[in-house]
């Protein structure tokens, strides 16, 4: 077998644990998600680094909700200076500005990412929401986090705070293919299955508020613009919407509610 179908196999066999033994976590997080959304509030998520990635996959993008928010933080997001992250992301104070800025409330909920959930910025943030009254949800490994000695002076990880954990089943170690000859295993394990995590707790989200006879706000794939009337028909449930003024009315409604869109 290739190494790139040993990959295939190894995400593979993560998600399908996820599938078979977090439903009820996903089910709970999706229902506080409903909840804050029924309330008018914003499902928020925060993750430093390459969780980052996680949390912005679904921020302001087709078949997401458009009451949902990446929390960035540029001096931590990844995208440069990428050696110094490390050091800043162990800070104390910068998990509790990210949430305070963002004028989180108990209307809201907060999702909070981190593989080994032992970062001090993202304990900070799940922190002061819990202050705040706000639920918290935890994307993490929880076996990786069991192997990590605590760094955050409350003695905690994201684990042990959150209100619901959702367990991603990373692999110890986040590397999924182990490469004859050479002694370290390659290919990042956690964020896929965290990706399909995420996403099925928003898609969850927008299921139970029909189910409460709320309308879900998603947005539109914005190609949608320029497609024809007769490719809207072939696609079959695309026909008849209109995009563009469906879109610029969920921008419109969420533009001074959420500072970054």
């Amino acid at each position: 077998m290739k190494a790139w179908e040993k990959y295939f196999e190894v995400i593979n066999s993560v998600v399908e644990d996820i599938r078979e033994t977090q439903g009820d976590n996903i089910m709970k997080a999706a229902s506080l998600c409903a909840d804050a959304s029924a309330k008018g509030g914003i499902v928020y998520a925060y993750g430093s680094w390459h969780s980052l990635l996680i949390a912005e996959e679904n921020y302001y993008r087709a078949a997401s909700p458009a009451n949902y928010c990446a929390l960035a933080e540029s001096s931590i997001n990844g995208t440069n200076e990428m050696t110094k992250i490390r050091a800043i992301e162990g800070c104390y104070g910068i998990g509790n500005a990210i949430v305070d800025y963002h004028r989180l409330s108990q209307n809201d909920v907060l999702i909070c990412i981190s593989n080994g959930g032992n970062n001090t910025v993202t304990i900070d943030a799940a922190l002061r929401a819990q202050e705040k009254g706000i639920p918290v949800i935890a994307i993490t490994s929880v076996d990786y986090g069991n192997t990590l000695e605590t760094t955050h002076r409350c003695g905690k990880k994201l684990k042990d705070i959150a209100d619901v954990v959702i367990d991603n089943k990373c692999i110890i170690g986040d590397a999924a293919v182990k490469l004859e000859g050479y002694p370290i295993q390659a290919g990042p394990v956690s964020g896929i299955p965290m990706n399909y995590i995420m996403s099925s707790i928003l898609v969850e989200m927008s299921e139970l508020l029909l189910e409460r006879g709320l309308t879900p706000e998603i947005y539109l794939n914005g190609h949608v613009d320029t497609m024809s009337e007769e490719a809207k028909k072939e696609a079959g449930w695309l026909e008849g919407l209109d995009s563009k003024n469906h879109n610029k009315n969920l921008i419109d409604k969420y533009f001074y509610r959420i500072k970054s869109l």
